[in-house]
């Protein structure tokens, strides 16, 4: 049975039905049992697609951003962090929204209300 297994597996992947490497982020909150934030964002090939599946106020707000922090000299206090933002939007809730060609070393906020790129933790 492993023989089996392997020789499909190997099949599969040859005529490429093996998935992509991927990463998935969810951010989910509630309160008293209700979902009050639950959004998904997946990064798969350069492709980043943000979902919203639920947000007390209807839409799920988000910042996407990039942030530079140089090293520190010996013996000094680190510098402040330069963010520079690359999308900001909001999703209602079941909707998406997909960026191409995104960064790997992204950020994101998500909230239920308005954020701008200060508003969000680091």
């Amino acid at each position: 049975m492993r023989i089996i297994t392997s020789l499909m597996s190997c099949l599969m992947a040859l005529a490429g039905c093996n998935e992509k490497p991927s990463i998935t982020t969810i951010h989910h909150t509630a309160a008293g049992g209700v979902d009050t934030l639950f959004s998904k964002t997946t990064v798969t090939g350069g492709v980043a697609k943000f979902e919203c599946f639920a947000s007390e106020s209807g839409q799920c707000h988000f910042v996407v951003y990039r942030e530079r922090c140089p090293a520190p000299a010996p013996g000094t206090n680190p510098a402040a962090c330069q963010r520079t933002t690359l999308d900001d939007f909001a999703l209602g809730i079941g909707k998406t929204h997909e960026i191409r060609g995104i960064p790997q070393d992204f950020r994101q906020c998500v909230s239920k209300q308005t954020l701008d790129g200060a508003g969000c933790g680091s």
